[in-house]
């Protein structure tokens, strides 16, 4: 089978999500220089607010497009799963900085709220609907890619003799493979859209005889909603790495997967933990009466598939018929993805 893979390691639905990022980066970068001198001519706080996170936009986009490189290199003697940490790792790191950023904003707003002068709306109105183009085209294109659909892979088996059976590999072209570290990528530009919308409605109420205050009052609001936005990823990323069981895949639901597969009698020490968003591995420990030497292989290709795992382990533990437990291994393990016909 030919591999889907392509010469950087990336499927063909990483490949798509990164050429969205560079893509962004490019838009980000370019517009970021308008911006600025827009908010400086309009003397605008929501403005100078919303270009000062477009600014770290420009850093966090391109932490993540690296993360994104170091994601799917291959295992190595040292980092025998790879390096499907890095996502999480610069997810924390771009939830951090919105949250620095949403500081900055709430300070300058409040500053502004004793005796600054009154910005110029027209200018406003210019350069808030350029950045509510812009922005709102940067998240979109990487929403987009954060959604793509996945296919499914195939499989191919080997033996080995050694006491369990593993399935790893990477045939199921995640589409969330790089879902948290394009969230946190996602959130700047969500925060960007929402503060060149802020803007302009800001910009509309003093152009029509409205406060001036509602320039940094709209600060606060995007405030607000990038606080809880770099809260919630800060978790997210945050519980990748303690390794806690994703919330698609509970324990629960794969010990009755397990527990409901023809042959198996008892089921221990099962662990569930993920690599990196979209990326999970399984171990189990199983008891069988089977003296089926391909068990091993059957049960772990069947919890592969069915669960989307990237790495299935299972130990099986044959019951002779004396009752004296022994140990038959097979090793299954998933290769590179075919092409679709």
């Amino acid at each position: 089978m030919a591999s889907r893979h392509t010469p950087h390691g990336f499927t063909p639905t990483e490949a798509r999500q990164s050429r969205r990022l560079l893509t962004v980066i490019a838009l980000v970068s370019a517009f970021f220089v308008v911006e600025l001198g827009g908010a400086i001519v309009a003397d605008s706080v929501v403005l100078q607010a919303d270009a000062l996170h477009l600014l770290m936009d420009v850093l966090a986009l391109g932490v993540s497009a690296l993360a994104m490189r170091l994601a799917v290199r291959r295992p190595t003697p040292r980092f025998t799963y790879g390096l499907r940490r890095a996502e999480p790792v610069a997810a924390i790191f771009s939830s951090l900085l919105v949250l620095v950023t949403t500081t900055l904003i709430v300070i300058e707003a409040i500053g502004a709220l004793h005796g600054h002068a009154a910005p110029r709306p027209g200018v406003m109105v210019v350069v808030a609907l350029m950045a509510l183009v812009v922005n709102g085209l940067s998240a979109w294109l990487l929403h987009d890619a954060i959604e793509t659909p996945h296919g499914r892979g195939h499989a191919h088996a080997h033996g080995d003799g050694h006491g369990h059976a593993h399935g790893h590999g990477h045939a199921h072209e995640h589409a969330h493979g790089h879902a948290l570290n394009l969230r946190g990528a996602w959130l700047h530009l969500l925060g960007d859209t929402l503060g060149a919308f802020a803007a302009l409605v800001a910009a509309l109420v003093i152009r029509y005889g409205g406060h001036p205050a509602a320039d940094p009052i709209a600060s606060f609001v995007v405030a607000a909603i990038l606080f809880y936005g770099s809260l919630r990823l800060l978790r997210d990323a945050t519980l990748v790495l303690l390794e806690a069981a994703p919330r698609h895949m509970p324990v629960a639901a794969i010990r009755e997967v397990v527990v409901g597969f023809p042959g198996v009698t008892e089921v221990h020490d099962l662990h569930v933990w993920p690599l990196g968003a979209g990326h999970d591995a399984i171990t189990v420990h199983v008891r069988t009466e089977s003296d089926d030497p391909a068990f091993g292989e059957r049960l772990s290709s069947h919890v592969r598939d069915l669960l989307e795992a990237e790495y299935v382990t299972v130990q099986v533990e044959h019951s002779s018929r004396l009752g004296s437990p022994s140990t038959q291994t097979s090793e299954t393990s998933l290769g590179p993805p075919s092409r679709s016909p």
